[in-house]
């Protein structure tokens, strides 16, 4: 379960990139081939692998790859790969490639799945954010700076930027969507 570092054309997508380095035929009929593959920021790649042989056998697995990217360098790309068997906690699977899989006996796999599941849950059960909501943290979020905030009003829904509602401070803040699948609470609902 080490990283692989290697070369990717700018021009070569994630996907292509993988169907050339896990995409196979053996001669007695075995193969192993990509369904469809989702990339999630930029940082996770999340790939639904048909295994399958002669006699009409087939399994549908996941396989999580963790990414890396070095543009300036001649290894610019580089991977770490893991089967849904391994616990590979990493759990921003889509729901299109959850849907491609086959049942499992494996219990790490069933684990895995059930906690993709509860956050794709979790997110469609999140209000939508609009322009003049107040929403406030669990847990204060640290900036750079040192300030600390947790109750914010939402500027631009669209672009994540957010201006505090709290303590005086006046200016805004772009939050990631990675701050924003923390725990948060609607306050005050647009008007």
């Amino acid at each position: 379960m080490g990283w692989t570092y290697t070369y990717k054309p700018k021009t070569v997508s994630v996907r292509e990139f993988f169907e050339e380095r896990f995409n196979y035929t053996e001669e007695n009929g075995k193969y192993g081939k990509i369904l469809d593959c989702a990339v999630v920021n930029l940082r996770e790649a999340y790939i639904a692998y048909e295994i399958g042989d002669a006699q009409g056998k087939k399994e549908v697995i996941a396989v999580v790859c963790v990414l890396d990217h070095n543009p300036n360098g001649c290894c610019n790309f580089g991977y770490k790969d893991m089967d849904e068997t391994m616990g590979p906690y990493r759990y921003n699977c889509p729901e299109r490639i959850l849907n491609l899989l086959t049942p499992t006996e494996n219990e790490l796999a069933k684990k895995w799945r059930e906690k993709c599941w509860e956050r794709i849950r979790a997110k469609k059960a999140r209000p939508r954010l609009k322009k003049g909501m107040v929403i406030k943290f669990a847990k204060p979020i640290v900036f750079r700076s040192g300030r600390e905030e947790d109750t914010f009003r939402v500027v631009d829904p669209r672009r994540l930027i957010f201006e505090s509602a709290g303590k005086g401070y006046f200016g805004n803040f772009r939050l990631s969507r990675r701050i924003l699948e923390d725990g948060w609470e609607v306050v005050k609902e647009a008007c």
